[in-house]
């Protein structure tokens, strides 16, 4: 699986909010890949997870945490968008890619296919 930075083109929204790269850990094991990713003041409602020919896009909006008025002394307080486009092998089954959100961790279980999975050859013997 490789991650890419990509620009934004003219069929995609143009917006003033700065987009954030959200830091991901990525897993394999034989079963499947797993992308978990870290998205902090994200809700289910202002993510959209697409998945367009062997492209994996995860968008998120993170509201501001305090009104445009009151000064941020010290952190990240401000407003903005979370945007990471992945490619995703064919051994994945795109069929059966699962999402869970908790608490601004994003966990994207990516199955592989049964074909793609080892498997052990049984060994027969004469006699």
């Amino acid at each position: 699986m490789t991650t890419e930075m990509t620009h934004t083109t003219a069929s995609e929204p143009v917006t003033d909010r700065p987009i954030m790269t959200p830091a991901v850990d990525v897993y394999e094991n034989q079963d499947e890949l797993l992308i978990v990713a870290d998205l902090p003041g994200v809700t289910s409602d202002s993510l959209s997870i697409d998945l367009e020919d062997d492209r994996l896009t995860i968008y998120g909006r993170r509201k501001a945490l305090c009104s445009e008025d009151t000064p941020v002394l010290m952190g990240g307080g401000r407003a903005f968008d979370f945007r990471r486009v992945f490619t995703v092998p064919e051994a994945v089954d795109a069929e059966k890619i699962t999402a869970s959100l908790e608490a601004g961790v994003l966990q994207l279980h990516l199955p592989r296919h049964e074909r793609t999975k080892p498997r052990r050859i049984s060994i027969r013997t004469a006699g």
